[in-house]
Order: C-alpha cells, then sequence, then structure tokens
C-alpha cells in the first residue's frame, strides 16, 4: 500500500474513532437503548439497603458493551430522596438484550431524613432520572438518558429489627 492511500485510510479510521456515536448513526448503525423496567428494594441490613434499577439494555453492536457508571435521581413530590454515582461493571453481549439489575446501597438515616413524613413501609410515589454510562467500539462513551415513574414500597421496621437493633445498642451487665 502506498504511503499516500496509507495517509487516507488512517485519517478516516481517526475521524471515526474521535466522533463516536454520532458517526455510527450516520453510517446507518444503530446505538444502544436502555429502559428502566422496575425499581425495588433488594437486601436488606440494619443500616441500609439495596435499591436496584431493573434496566434492560439493547446492545446492537458486534463486541461486547461495557457499562461503566449509573447515576440516579428519585424524587417523590418536590423531594428529592436519592442521589448519587454507582460504579458498574459488567457488560452486554454483542448483538443482545439484556435485563440487569443494577445495585445502589442505601443508608435508612439518610432515606429518612429526606422523607420526614414518610414512614417506614409506606408506599411513596417517585419519579426517576437515571443515566447509565457505556463505552462504545469507537472508544468514546455514551450516556443513555432514562426515566422512571411509579410507586417504590419502604422498607417496613419489623419487631425482630428492634431485637437486633436492641442486642447491638443494650448497656451490658
Amino acid at each position: 500500500m502506498d504511503t499516500a492511500k496509507m495517509v487516507v485510510l488512517t485519517a478516516v479510521l481517526l475521524g471515526l474513532i474521535c466522533s463516536g456515536c454520532e458517526t455510527l448513526q450516520n453510517l446507518g448503525l444503530s446505538r444502544p437503548s436502555a429502559q428502566v423496567k422496575n425499581i425495588q428494594f433488594g437486601d436488606v441490613s440494619l443500616h441500609s439497603a439495596q435499591l436496584l434499577f431493573d434496566v434492560e439494555i439493547h446492545n446492537p453492536y458486534a463486541v461486547s458493551l461495557p457499562l461503566t457508571n449509573l447515576s440516579y435521581q428519585l424524587s417523590s413530590g418536590a423531594d428529592t430522596f436519592l442521589k448519587g454515582d454507582a460504579n458498574v461493571q459488567r457488560s452486554i453481549a454483542a448483538n443482545s438484550k439484556e435485563t440487569v439489575s443494577l445495585p445502589v446501597n442505601v443508608n435508612y438515616l439518610e432515606l429518612f431524613k429526606s422523607l420526614k413524613n414518610v414512614k417506614p413501609g409506606t408506599t411513596i410515589p417517585y419519579k426517576a432520572g437515571v443515566g447509565l454510562s457505556v463505552d462504545t467500539p469507537v472508544g468514546s462513551s455514551l450516556t443513555l438518558p432514562l426515566k422512571k415513574e411509579g410507586n417504590l414500597s419502604l422498607p417496613e421496621i419489623t419487631g425482630t429489627d428492634i431485637m437486633n437493633i436492641w442486642n447491638v445498642i443494650k448497656p451490658s451487665n
């Protein structure tokens, strides 16, 4: 291959790499998509609970799609009660659609401080804004904005939980 062809090929490849998913769309290639299917509480402990974002992700690429970050914000009415980022280390297989549960740890004290008038065990309406970041095959990062509305049942404190808390804090004889 002569030098002129090599320079042109290199320039085209660099242009593709630098422009990311916009170029993929211009070439007629699909971009990944995602949809929040459900938000629910997972593992529960004395101090915190795991909130699971069940997200269906479609990877149209011929290579796996690495997930890198999940930013989230949940509000009920005008009050934002959860906001943060979670590092995600997972990949979606090539040319596939998968539903993954992306976990976020929630501290009860912070949760109930934010929702002052809400009691444990209550179901509240919520609006979620989620940003799922992925690494594309051309080396760029892409954030898929997602929204979801629904009802969320807050964890309830049971008699067993109260006894476990008492066993931790009770004075020694």
